[in-house]
């Protein structure tokens, strides 16, 4: 329980640092977005189809695994929510201020879940399912601050809304730590159900925002995410 607490906090630290990065208007590197969701795109998608997907039971508990990639599609369809590769991507976004904020916050809850569910299993699977979180985290929080920015909304409500989207990941990576623990079926289903959210949130929200910046660095980026999500199961790390 203590690593999920620290890996918690970090996550929320994170997206906070993230959104307040652009909302101080100091300047982000667009390689260093690349690098972000691109090594993410890729150790997400090995963390769902080396760890959570195979440690699930996956012939019994499949119909979770499409409810995690389907519900996420239907979000992510009608919220327009997910992290940016260009500084400027916020200006060109399609959705309103609190419907992007809903959709990045119901995300960052089922991150914090999945995270839970990942210390639940082993320290490793948390460990993995936590590092491509912080990852993540940073380029969401900047591209919510950015949103909301570019609604209208004045500084000190993009803080209070970034704050309450950091707080979050810690919720949902407590609540699952002590109540998925109750029942292996459960954890089971909740490693499904993770696999098929990581799976869509790789394929396609992060994959193809990087992949739309038509830069060859963006290939080592997602390579070296698979690798890193596939290395401890092939050295055995437990």
């Amino acid at each position: 329980m203590y690593s999920l607490l620290v890996a918690s906090v970090l996550a929320m630290v994170s997206a906070l640092l993230g959104g307040l990065t652009n909302i101080w208007g100091l300047s982000v590197h667009r390689e260093a977005l690349r690098f972000s969701n691109g090594f993410s795109a890729g150790l997400l998608i090995s963390i769902s189809l080396v760890h959570l997907l195979p440690e699930s039971s996956l012939e019994i508990n499949y119909p979770y695994a499409l409810i995690g990639f389907s519900l996420f599609y239907m979000i992510e369809g009608i919220t327009r929510s997910g992290a940016c590769t260009e500084q400027g991507c916020d200006k060109k976004h399609t959705s309103g201020g609190l419907v992007a904020w809903s959709g990045m916050s119901f995300h960052a809850l089922v991150d914090g879940i999945a995270m839970g569910v990942g210390f639940t299993a082993s320290e490793r699977l948390g460990f993995l399912i936590a590092l491509a979180i912080l990852i993540h985290k940073a380029p969401i929080g900047f591209s919510l601050s950015g949103i909301l920015s570019s609604r209208g909304y004045k500084r000190a409500q993009v803080v209070r809304l970034l704050v309450l989207f950091s707080m979050l990941t810690p919720l949902g990576a407590i609540l699952s730590g002590y109540f998925i623990s109750i029942n292996i079926s459960v954890l089971k289903a909740a490693l499904a159900f993770s696999g098929g959210t990581f799976l869509h949130i790789s394929i396609s929200e992060l994959l193809p925002q990087v992949h739309n910046q038509r830069s060859r660095s963006v290939v080592v980026y997602v390579i070296a995410g698979m690798v890193a999500g596939v290395l401890p199961r092939v050295i055995g790390i437990e």
